[in-house]
This record gives C-alpha cells, sequence and structure tokens, in this order.
C-alpha cells in the first residue's frame, strides 16, 4: 500500500518555497520538503510515465514462417451483390511473393465461382502448401484494378 502524503504537504505544495517557509517555519526541511513539492505538483505526470514504461516492454518472440493467402473480392456490400472480380494475394508472414491476377465474374454462377476458387486452392497448396485462405478482403467494384474494367469506361 502506497504511504498516503500529509495534508499541511498537499496544501503547502502549491505556495511558492518562500511563502511556505514563512507559512510554515517549524515543519521546513529543505533536504525534504524541495523533492516531496515536486512530486506532490506534478504526481500525474510521474505516475504516467512509469505506467508507460511498465506497458512499452517490448518482448521478442520468434514467430512462425507461415505461407498465407488473402482472397480479394470486388463487390458491393450487401448479401445480394454479384461479384464483380476475384483476386488472390500470396504471402509470406510479411512478404508478398506472388498473387493471382484478378478476374471478372460478371454473369458466373455462384458455382463456377466456387469451381475457380476451388482451382485458386489447388494450385496454391501445390505450390505454396496451404489449404485455405487466412482472410478474405471485402474491395468496391469502384476500385476494381483491372484494366479493360467495364466500370472504367
Amino acid at each position: 500500500m502506497a504511504k498516503q502524503i500529509p495534508e499541511k504537504c498537499k496544501r503547502c505544495a502549491p505556495l511558492t518555497p518562500a511563502d511556505a517557509k514563512v507559512k510554515h517555519p517549524n515543519c521546513w526541511d529543505d533536504k525534504l520538503c524541495t523533492a516531496r513539492r515536486f512530486y506532490i505538483n506534478n504526481r500525474d505526470r510521474i505516475n504516467q510515465k512509469r505506467s508507460r514504461k511498465r506497458i512499452e516492454t517490448n518482448h521478442q518472440v520468434s514467430t512462425p514462417d507461415v505461407n498465407y493467402g488473402i482472397l480479394h473480392v470486388w463487390r458491393e456490400n450487401r448479401e445480394d451483390s454479384p461479384i464483380h472480380a476475384i483476386g488472390v494475394e500470396i504471402w509470406d508472414g510479411n512478404t508478398k511473393m506472388a498473387m493471382v491476377a484478378p478476374v471478372h465474374c460478371a454473369g458466373w454462377l455462384p458455382s463456377q465461382v466456387h469451381e475457380y476458387v476451388r482451382q485458386v486452392l489447388q494450385v496454391t497448396e501445390t505450390e505454396y502448401g496451404f489449404k485455405k485462405f487466412a482472410s478474405q478482403v471485402l474491395i468496391s467494384p469502384s476500385q476494381c484494378e483491372i484494366c479493360s474494367c467495364p466500370l472504367k469506361h
């Protein structure tokens, strides 16, 4: 448990050192009071700095080397919206290794989209060793990267 600061010290801290010596001549101690008054006047900042030091301790923990894929899907953010295009990025940790260029899916049936994704996963499993995508990123069709995109004309 922290030691409590005496009330008279709390009342004395906002005063200038000269006023404090005059007001509390029997209590004033040059060695003790200067440091105590500084702490009382700055304790919020001092404690915040101490807390930040405890939180900012960085630990180095090795991470596993993992190949993974991210499926990019260009479609509106609605449940019933059709898929505009699909692309894939393949990563090794924080390094982008490869990508499957985006393809338009206009007019494709859902079964055709699933078959295409299944074929992409077969290739990525053979080449990079993963069977599922780590995540799926939903992108607005207005941001389609394909040069011949009908939305850009």
